[in-house]
């Protein structure tokens, strides 16, 4: 089932620390009547349309969101887990928040992936600092580890359930 495999792999997102010790908010808006002074042509006003086209454009939103992102995160995690050389580390971590932060979420998911995006930065930015040669000097960047390892779980958790319930 697509909605708890995307648990799965979100969760399973939280191998990235691994490599620093071993190697539009849309409001609802309201139906609108058009004002009573102006004739009915029988045509859709220009802000049924937009509101149309809007809601269109979240319904495509959603579904790519509840399709592609799965897959996405399957393949983030596998090229995580498939790293052989700690130098690859920031690289591939690179890439996959470039991939995350150009996901477009459905109104509904926007905050959670906002959060799940800054934490997979935090995480990126925080191998940055690492030294990946030598692993014990990293000891002063295990408390922002775990601050960010706690985020990633949350907003991934979060993310799991707007899937569970919208997708």
């Amino acid at each position: 089932m697509r909605t708890s495999r995307l648990g799965t792999v979100l969760l399973a997102l939280v191998v990235a620390p691994a490599v620093l010790v071993g190697c539009s908010s849309g409001g609802s808006s309201g139906g609108s009547e058009p004002p009573s002074a102006a004739p009915s042509t029988g045509a859709p006003s220009a802000a049924t349309t937009a509101t149309q086209d809007a809601a269109a454009a979240e319904a495509a939103r959603k579904e790519t969101f509840c399709t592609e992102v799965p897959g996405l995160l399957t393949g983030i995690t596998a090229d995580l887990q498939s790293l052989q050389a700690p130098e690859d580390a920031r690289r591939v971590l690179g890439e996959a928040v470039d991939r995350i932060a150009a996901v477009e979420p459905p109104a509904g998911a926007e905050a959670e992936w906002e959060r799940l995006v800054a934490a997979w930065t935090g995480m990126r930015d925080l191998l940055g600092e690492a030294d990946l040669r030598n692993p014990e000097a990293n000891a002063a960047l295990a408390p922002r580890l775990q601050e960010l390892q706690t985020e990633l779980v949350d907003s991934g958790a979060a993310i799991d359930a707007y899937g569970k319930a919208h997708c």
